[in-house]
């Protein structure tokens, strides 16, 4: 009888994904045609489950509701973000001072040729052209090379950023670990 009538308050329980005692609480307010006890176990019958769901139909859906926030924490998916857009940066960054490492070469280059250059010829007044010229491309080069050191700078800026986001980062998950998980 009871296989094909009712079911448990246990397994009503387990279907809707609630607490015994919410069940037992729901049970407790039933009248008796409602439920029966057979070998100390007690039945609901369709008529009582339905009233119970009924009842908890708004804290079912909550309970769902409360499971999904839990399960993803705004702040720590911004954080996260945050440090992407920082890797990002950081490695842009990187690349622009590989560029000024290869230009400051290049400057090098072009200042030992031009001293080989004035060292080996007396200046001549063809010569001021070519002059001018280099002179032009050093001053281009030394434009380059503070673009360059203040983009170092800014991944310097950025660099400190990043470790403070690493390190709020990190308490935010020292500050969401449960008392159990205190020696992992």
């Amino acid at each position: 009888m009871s296989d094909e009538t009712g079911k448990t308050l246990t397994q009503l329980a387990n279907e809707l994904n609630v607490s015994r005692d919410r069940i037992i609480y729901r049970y407790k307010k039933l009248p008796e045609e409602d439920y029966f006890k057979e070998n100390n176990t007690i039945y609901l019958l369709n008529s009582g489950i339905q009233k119970i769901i009924d009842d908890l139909g708004d804290d079912i859906k909550e309970d769902k509701e409360d499971t999904e926030e839990t399960q993803v924490n705004p702040s720590f998916d911004y954080l996260v973000e945050q440090l992407n857009k920082k890797d990002e940066q950081i490695d842009q960054l990187h690349k622009l001072v590989d560029q000024q490492q290869q230009l400051n070469a290049e400057d090098k280059k072009l200042i030992k040729e031009m001293h080989q250059y004035l060292s080996l010829e007396a200046p001549k007044e063809e010569n001021t052209t070519e002059k001018e010229a280099l002179d032009e491309k050093l001053q281009q080069k030394d434009e380059q090379l503070t673009q360059l050191q203040e983009k170092v700078q800014q991944t310097e800026v950025l660099h400190q950023e990043k470790e403070a986001l690493e390190t709020e980062l990190a308490s935010l998950k020292q500050k969401n670990k449960k008392w159990y998980q205190f020696w992992k």
